[in-house]
């Protein structure tokens, strides 16, 4: 008789979780383009929707054809674009048969020549931004100009109308709204969030080590290529031509009166509008060769910038492979084989920042994290703040 209790409290927090998604933007989206990179491996790049604000180590819901799914953003804010990027073998269903729409149904719909089946690692489609007359909702359809690939023109109709902005109803879930009733090459695709993730809190620490396993690397993706953004503009203000100028803890010539009465260098100021990490400690740790392939140009990209100096990079290869198939990664400090010492991490760095406070992020195992956690809790000084220093743990597991 009372087995409904049972059933009532999950049933509710289901409910409530619904309810707070409703809040949500849920835009239909435009995608600007969708490459097919290596691994099967889809990067999709999304003009960001008005009034979508996010920040680097968010995530957001993507949806199409009914079903919604996570994915941590890759691009920077200060980019003023979305990215994603999807790992998409045959054995996801939804996944892989995203990446067949974008890469080989849609452009072959819209009347696209000499392209093979599977899409080889490199093919990249661009898509247009149309609306549909009815309904005032966004899809998107292949770029017939692109250059990719060779096209010839579509026997459907073009609705073409690059610089509309629709309002979407937050309210509906856009389940009417069926791409079987638009053309045969139209996609539509529709995003919710930004949501939150412990990482997006490495702005209120000096000194941050990161530890990212497989596909964790996503997230700190964002954040690398963001602290590279916010580094370009604190050297485009100070009129540096180098990091170190503004990244250390140093006084500077001109000097202000801050409303406590207080002086602030021109430098502390321009750190408290644009905060960043003076130094960043990146562990990898990855299982084989080919998780490192197919985020190894991702990653690369992320560390060049004004700020490439402030960032180091470790690299873990914790799984079995042949000498003679390990490359030198040009974007790595150090490559290593087996799993991370994590005392001996802790102790390095506890000595290079004895008087730092260290915020650790883990995106990746929660075994790893159970380490992390019992690592930060040993190396941190009880008289912190007064002296020594303390290591903050924050993780989010995949």
């Amino acid at each position: 008789a009372r087995l409904w209790i049972w059933f009532f409290f999950p049933v509710l927090f289901v409910i409530v979780d619904r309810l707070i998604l409703t809040q949500h933007q849920r835009p239909f989206s435009r995608l600007i383009c969708a490459e097919l990179l290596p691994f099967d491996v889809l990067h999709l790049k999304f003009e960001l929707p008005e009034g979508f604000s996010y920040q680097a180590g968010q995530y957001v819901l993507l949806g199409w054809r009914g079903e919604w799914h996570p994915f941590t953003l890759t691009s920077a804010p200060e980019e003023r674009v979305l990215t994603v990027h999807i790992r998409a073998p045959d054995s996801l269903d939804w996944c892989s048969a995203l990446r067949r729409r974008l890469t080989y149904e849609a452009p072959v719909a819209a009347g696209f020549t000499k392209i093979e089946y599977p899409p080889k690692a490199g093919t990249t489609i661009r898509y247009v931004k149309c609306i549909d007359l009815q309904t005032k909702r966004v899809y998107s359809r292949p770029d017939p100009s692109s250059t990719t690939l060779s096209v010839t023109p579509s026997s459907q109709p073009r609705k073409n109308s690059h610089d509309v902005v629709v309002d979407v109803d937050p309210d509906d879930d856009g389940c009417s709204f069926s791409e079987n009733a638009l053309p045969g090459d139209a996609v539509v695709l529709q995003l919710s969030g930004p949501f939150g993730a412990p990482a997006q809190q490495v702005w209120e620490y000096e000194t941050i080590l990161v530890v990212g396993s497989g596909i964790g690397v996503t997230p700190f993706v964002s954040i690398l290529r963001s602290v590279q953004q916010r580094a370009a503009h604190r050297t485009a203000i100070l009129g540096s031509t180098s990091t170190s100028a503004f990244a250390k803890r140093r006084p500077a010539r001109d000097t202000v009166h801050s409303s406590n009465g207080a002086v602030k260098s021109r430098e502390e100021l321009i750190r408290d509008v644009i905060p960043m990490p003076s130094r960043v400690h990146f562990v990898w740790v990855v299982r084989d060769q080919r998780e490192v392939d197919w985020f190894y140009g991702l990653l690369s990209e992320a560390i060049r910038g004004p700020a490439k100096d402030i960032v180091e990079i470790n690299m873990f290869l914790t799984g079995e492979i042949e000498l003679s198939k390990v490359r030198r990664l040009d974007c790595t400090n150090k490559q290593f084989f087996g799993r991370p010492n994590w005392g001996r991490v802790f102790s390095q760095l506890k000595s290079e920042h004895p008087e730092d406070h260290v915020g650790v992020f883990l995106c990746g195992s929660p075994e790893i994290g159970v380490q992390l956690a019992r690592q930060s809790q040993i190396h941190s000084d009880p008289t912190f703040p007064k002296a020594g220093m303390k290591f903050s743990f924050h993780k989010e597991n995949f």
